[in-house]
């Protein structure tokens, strides 16, 4: 908990404005509705002609954990000459004009035989190289699990494996970086309803750009809490454009807080996980952009003055709004957002 109280001098309570009223953006965010981005804080002038573009500059990756009643994963065996022979998780690359949710079912249905339906974003994963992983979980429909009879260039065989073959090296896994991934996928299988994070699957919606919204949020308490705003155009939450080949959602946080706040020393902001997030994949798309809206914490021990006039802190006054943002901050109540580059939490 904060100790100190904030500078009233750079906040307001929440006020209906041009642009939309705040707190009614910040729930439907939350909710997993859209909200448009229509103006970019940081990033616009570093990106050069960079256009994102699917398979040829930037590389999303889809893939699914299927747990059955059992408590088996599925996997599949692949049929790569590189790792032939060896176990994975159903994955692949996403098409360009292929939606994230298609590309993930097609992969399953490729590689394993099965229809599923995606119930939720499991975890994001970045890279280096504009590369993106994302992870789903969901419900068998129907198909017929892949047979050695029915192998192809796709993969050989999917089988219902038994974690424990995997915990104890039993099967020749192609690579472990899934391993932590499994491990969440359990984690998320024994919770109940009330215990996991709120459903999260993409929005069909055309972005420009690669795009982080971080949602700056301040709690002085588990009843204060404030939410960092830019008033550029009517008031909004402040977005960024992704400028380097090695993505960074928490160092736009920090480019943000430094246009905001000036000197960003000592200041730690902390990524809690995705809340939403937004992606066309539709036919006809010029660029394949897309939006990160992610719940960052500033634990800072007071609320920090600002120095940019454009930038304020706005009082959520909502009750239920506010329990719902202390919720997220919670371990394992959002979509957990991982940097590869600084490792796995």
């Amino acid at each position: 908990m904060a100790d100190a109280s904030p500078n009233l001098s750079c906040t307001e309570t929440n006020k209906s404005e041009p642009g939309g009223d705040i707190e009614a953006d910040l729930q439907k965010i939350l909710n997993g509705q859209h909200v448009p981005v229509n103006h970019i804080a940081v990033g616009l002038d570093r990106i050069g002609n960079f256009v994102p573009k699917t398979k040829k500059t930037v590389y999303y990756i889809v893939g699914a954990i299927l747990i059955n009643d059992a408590g088996q994963i599925l996997m599949i065996q692949e049929a790569k000459y590189s790792c032939y022979g060896q176990w994975y998780l159903p994955c692949g690359r996403v098409e360009r004009e292929e939606s994230f949710v298609e590309a993930c079912k097609r992969e399953v249905e490729e590689e394993a035989g099965l229809t599923f339906e995606p119930t939720t974003l499991l975890c994001v994963e970045y890279g280096s190289g504009y590369y993106y992983r994302l992870t789903f979980t969901g419900h068998v429909t129907g198909g017929k699990l892949k047979t050695l009879e029915h192998k192809d260039k796709e993969s050989l065989q999917a089988e219902w494996i038994d974690p424990v073959h995997i915990q104890n090296k039993l099967l020749p896994i192609r690579a472990k970086d899934i391993l932590p991934l499994i491990k969440l996928g359990y984690k998320h299988w024994e919770r109940t309803v009330e215990q996991r994070f709120r459903p999260c699957l993409p929005l069909l919606y055309k972005h420009k750009h690669i795009i982080n919204r971080p949602l700056i949020v301040q709690k002085m308490s588990d009843s204060e809490i404030y939410v960092l705003v830019n008033s550029e155009g009517g008031s909004h939450f402040p977005c960024g454009v992704d400028f380097s080949r090695t993505p960074s959602a928490l160092l736009t946080a920090y480019f943000i807080l430094k246009e905001a706040i000036g000197n960003t020393k000592g200041f730690k902001p902390r990524i809690c996980g995705l809340v939403n997030l937004e992606y066309g994949g539709q036919p006809g798309s010029k660029e394949d952009g897309i939006c990160f809206s992610i719940l960052v914490s500033l634990d800072a021990p007071k609320l920090p003055e600002l120095e940019n006039s454009v930038y304020k802190w706005i009082k959520v006054q909502d009750s239920a709004l506010i329990q719902n943002i202390v919720l997220l901050f919670e371990d394992g109540k959002s979509v957990p957002f991982i940097d590869l580059s600084a490792g796995r939490s």
